[in-house]
């Protein structure tokens, strides 16, 4: 019987949360990255670095499965099936950890204990916060968790089967998977430490020598993968100038060895072609290794010759201004006593200025040979220029390894062949799953509509696969973090950003990255999310001013009524380390490793653009697994007290579904609401709204994630109004953009024969468009002078004038900022431009009063004489909510709708009270209202004071206040700018007691807190 309970629970593990999952799932697109991850599997994209290809195979697949009419829907459902697998595995890993110190269930009493904490645990991580919110929209976290839990879930297998015979399997299946979730997210390497202290704490007891083994093996694993192979690989191809020999060559060279260890057996005469074919296999992977980490491309090379020209040159000038200052002394003071030590100092000073010309000469000679090789040199070349010390550690590594196989021969060492073959085999399968990156770099090749970083060549492909687009960051320098541009809340740690204390490093490091962006997200999943409105986290400065953003989600302590995962986990947590203290700090390391080192390598500025709590669920996965734990014991101690078994167990049952009642499905009803997904289309009808704000062939500039992405899903995936070219802004700066932006349909023609990269555009930099931008404004551009504006006149027919300020480094243009120029010059009379409503002043160059208002976009009018803040009419109709029943797909349907007069955007359910709007969407809607409240001002003004009211009646019946809060700011604006000059008190009084009262709340709320 007790067999069949754990049977059961483990079926509805994953059922119950599958159900959940399915009914709360997005129907379609939904914001960040999902519209991307959807249109690159549709089309077999690329999308942003370091790209996703298994997931992509699967949401393709997934595309044409017919399980839903929308596209978007269809691929979403991957996420739940994942998530759900992901708690079923959950379930079995907490059995199995209970069972490790507890013993199998032997009655039903044991059954309730074992298989109920476990499920119950199993479905309070099914709902917590971020997971659920990871399991209903098309992502890669939902996948990543999967993987990590069957990692786990399969080490444990291993480790209950570990005498068997067959038990490598589990540990080979393992390696597969670690290197399949490569093409998913790295997050999965993290379980190493986890997986060697299982296999540590199984085969040997515990001391400090053996220890340090499974430690160093986990750090070898984890670069051998990372960056042997993950990196190493098209790194070793960029230095071989796109040389695929070497690279086939890696896994013909571990088959070979596998298949002559194998044979070996049959016939001896193999075994010294097993031994060599073995070490060159090992050798090789080693070179991977230590070319990526010693071996310097030539462009890092070059770079180094350049600086090191550059301090020479520099020690140069200091000796010169030294001796010229000793030569001053001497002729001012003839007479002197100390004129021949004067002498001496400035003969001692030419003679090392000499040698230091002399060694700038030497190193001049070697950069000027250098920079004509570096573009075609050979690897042999390459090696040559190496420092003394990587080629010394290189060769002494490969002589290493051939020694150890030398004596491993003579010795005839039966475990040593059995260990490289298990080595050879992980290392064959982690290749077999990273391959699937073969079809990143196929579709780069064949240039697919969604082609980000262009990885068709090799150095492009290392750029993507290292994510350079991003830049890179120092893991443990807080300082540098600090002193980001990014980093705008600075004043909330020090007063001085570019100078902080080591205490206020540390005060950013723990206040910040660690509480506010780790210890907040654990918070939310078990012991609650709390609404910023009524459970703040505030952001202020040192003097208690709030700053930035004001105010964050906090923590609702009595969310769930008592916190009892959050307590049931901690008391876990000591349980396991009392009762199990191996298995304990194996699980501990995975804890930690999921979270604390995720945000140590992150070293993540603030403020971040969105809520990071997705990146950690694999460290509240962890800490589940100690709610189980700690659920079992409480269970196990209730059952000793009440000792007559009926009694305990009518008992024991009883309190059990009570736990069951408070914990999983108390945090179930709560946050369903906030979760379900089901009708929310905002992110789709937000996308066809910017795309439907332009006329036939129009061009939209956007800003972000979250007014391109929609955009691009509906294009690609949907096929709506493909004749509108979205240009993101951030995407604009790259010269692989641009290339696309003239190769793919709608394409741009641009003239750049009067450019200095004319000849290829991948030379473009901010450098060379300040320059090109000060030409085609008729300019000319000196870079030795600072400069505080550009005044700027383009289109020679119907010249239009402005003023352009700096916006890099205080003297320098960006290549979006010249690329604008470019397109409003080169294309503006043959296409109409706009401007996404959600695009930053500083981003549109200067060119505010030639922009139009026409609803959630601005176009650039360039005839002065029709230029209005506002197109009443066109703005109007954009504004009108649209007949749901029709969906404008083309440039026709676009202008027989206008020609109709009917409205064009879609509002989907923003008036459904049944539906949860996050901070996200209500942002969003300001920025709808915003365009009613400019249509009613132009009525004020004109005249038609009952239209302006209208407006704002239609605004509060397609975004009700009471669901939809207004900001403040456009409460007291539609109060002054539109009642006030109505004279409608009333209303004037609703809207403004509205306001009052929860600014009062606020208020109050804040003084509390400081106090």
């Amino acid at each position: 019987m007790h067999k069949n309970i754990n049977k059961i629970l483990l079926v509805l593990s994953f059922f119950i949360p599958f159900v959940v999952y399915i009914l709360t799932m997005a129907p379609t697109v939904s914001f960040w990255d999902c519209g991307e991850f959807i249109a690159t599997s549709y089309i077999l994209g690329v999308p942003h670095p370091p790209g996703a290809p298994f997931y992509l195979l699967l949401g393709n697949i997934f595309s044409s499965l017919p399980l839903f009419d929308d596209i978007g829907a269809r691929i979403n459902f991957i996420s739940p099936i994942a998530s759900a697998l992901s708690v079923m595995f959950l379930y079995l890993i907490i059995v199995y950890l209970i069972e490790e110190y507890r013993g199998k269930a032997k009655d039903y009493l044991d059954s309730m204990i074992n298989y109920g904490s476990a499920f119950t645990a199993s479905l309070t991580f099914a709902f917590t916060d971020s997971h659920w919110f990871n399991a209903v929209e098309a992502e890669v976290y939902s996948v990543s968790t999967f993987f990590t839990s069957i990692v786990v879930w399969m080490i444990l297998k291993w480790s209950k089967n570990h005498t068997k015979n067959w038990n490598l399997r589990y540990l080979l299946i393992i390696i597969y998977m670690l290197g399949l979730a490569i093409g998913v997210h790295l997050l999965n390497l993290l379980t190493l430490p986890f997986v060697m202290l299982i296999i540590y704490f199984k085969k040997f007891n515990f001391n400090i020598k053996t220890f340090i083994a499974p430690v160093l093996l986990s750090l070898i694993i984890f670069i051998t993968i990372y960056i042997g192979i993950i990196k190493g690989i098209p790194d070793l191809m960029n230095k071989l100038n796109g040389n695929l020999f070497f690279i086939i060559l890696l896994p013909v060279l571990i088959i070979t060895s596998i298949a002559l260890l194998i044979l070996k057996k049959k016939n001896k005469f193999l075994n010294i072609y097993a031994y060599c074919f073995s070490a060159i296999s090992f050798c090789f992977i080693s070179f991977l290794i230590t070319n990526s980490l010693l071996i310097k491309s030539p462009s890092q090379l070059s770079d180094n010759l350049h600086i090191k020209l550059i301090d020479v040159q520099n020690q140069i000038d200091l000796y010169d201004k030294e001796i010229y200052k000793l030569t001053n002394q001497i002729e001012n003071n003839r007479n002197s006593l100390n004129q021949q030590g004067l002498k001496d100092k400035v003969n001692t000073l030419i003679i090392t200025r000499n040698n230091q010309v002399d060694e700038f000469k030497y190193l001049y000679d070697d950069y000027i040979s250098f920079e004509k090789l570096k573009n075609n040199i050979s690897f042999v070349n390459l090696l040559k220029w190496q420092s003394r010390s990587s080629i010394f550690l290189l060769v002494s590594l490969i002589c290493l390894i051939c020694f150890i196989f030398y004596r491993s021969y003579n010795s005839s060492n039966y475990q040593f062949e059995i260990v490289n073959k298990f080595i050879f085999s992980s290392l064959l399968l982690v290749l077999i799953g990273y391959s699937t990156y073969i079809l990143i770099f196929i579709r780069a090749e064949q240039y697919p509509r969604i082609n980000e970083n262009n990885p068709n060549t090799v150095d492009r492909a290392l750029s993507y696969m290292n994510r350079d687009q991003y830049g890179d960051w120092d893991i443990l320098n807080w300082k540098s973090t600090m002193s980001r541009a990014e980093n705008t809340n600075w004043k909330r740690y020090t007063l001085d950003k570019n100078n902080p204390t080591f205490n206020e490093q540390m005060n950013f490091f723990f206040n910040y990255q660690v509480s506010e962006m780790y210890l907040r997200y654990f918070a939310w999943q078990f012991i609650g999310r709390g609404d910023k409105e009524d459970f703040p986290w505030y952001i202020s400065d040192l003097n208690g001013n709030l700053i930035g953003n004001e105010k964050l989600d906090g923590i609702n302590t009595f969310r769930y009524g008592i916190p009892l995962a959050f307590i049931f986990g901690l008391f876990g947590l000591f349980i396991h380390f009392k009762k199990d203290p191996k298995r304990a700090f194996a699980v501990l390391s995975l804890f930690l490793a999921t979270g604390l080192l995720i945000i140590i390598y992150l070293n993540q500025y603030d403020p971040q653009p969105r809520e990071r709590d997705y990146s950690f669920v694999g460290s509240f996965f962890t800490f589940s697994i100690w709610i189980g734990i700690g659920l079992s014991a409480f269970l196990n101690k209730v059952r000793k007290i009440v000792k007559n078994n009926n009694i305990s167990s009518f008992f024991l049952t009883s309190l059990l579904i009570s736990i069951f009642i408070f914990m999983p499905m108390k945090i179930l009803g709560t946050d369903y609401f906030e979760h379900n997904r089901n009708n929310n289309f905002v992110a789709w009808d937000y996308g066809y709204n910017l795309l439907n704000s332009c006329e036939p062939n129009g061009i939209i500039f956007t800003n972000g994630d979250n007014d391109t992405f929609p955009l691009w899903y509906l294009q690609e995936v949907e096929n709506i109004r493909r004749d509108v070219k979205v240009i993101n802004l951030s995407l604009l700066n790259t010269p692989w953009y641009i290339e696309q932006l003239m190769k793919h349909e709608p394409q741009l023609e641009f003239d750049f024969s009067k450019d200095i990269f004319s000849d290829d555009i991948y030379k473009i930099d901010p450098w060379y468009a300040t320059e090109s931008a000060f030409e085609l404004c008729g300019q000319k551009f000196n870079e030795e002078e600072s400069w505080s504006k550009l005044e700027c006149t383009l289109n020679s027919n119907n010249p239009i004038s402005f003023t352009i300020r700096p916006t890099l480094i205080g003297r320098l243009l960006r290549v979006q900022d010249y690329m604008i120029l470019k397109i409003i010059n080169d294309i503006n009379v043959t296409r109409p431009i706009y401007f996404a409503a959600t695009v930053a002043p500083n981003n549109q160059i200067g060119l505010e009063r030639y922009l139009s208002m026409e609803g959630m976009t601005y176009r650039v009018i360039i005839d002065k004489n029709k230029i209005n803040p506002i197109n009443y009419k066109k703005m109007k109709q954009n504004l009108m909510e649209s007949n749901l029943e029709k969906i404008i797909k083309d440039e026709i349907s676009y202008t027989q709708i206008i020609e109709s007069g009917e409205g064009i955007y879609r509002y989907s359910g923003l008036d459904d009270n049944g539906i949860y709007f996050n901070d996200n969407i209500k942002r969003l809607v300001q920025n709808y209202r915003i365009g009613f409240i400019r249509l009613a001002q132009y009525d004020i003004k004109e005249g038609n004071y009952l239209e302006a009211e209208n407006l704002i009646s239609m605004m509060d019946s397609y975004f009700p206040p009471d669901m939809l809060e207004i900001e403040p700011g456009l409460v007291v604006l539609i109060s002054d700018s539109i009642y006030g000059s109505t004279n409608n008190t009333v209303k004037q009084l609703e809207i403004l007691k509205r306001l009052f009262n929860k600014k009062l709340i606020f208020k109050l709320k804040f003084i509390y807190s400081i106090n």
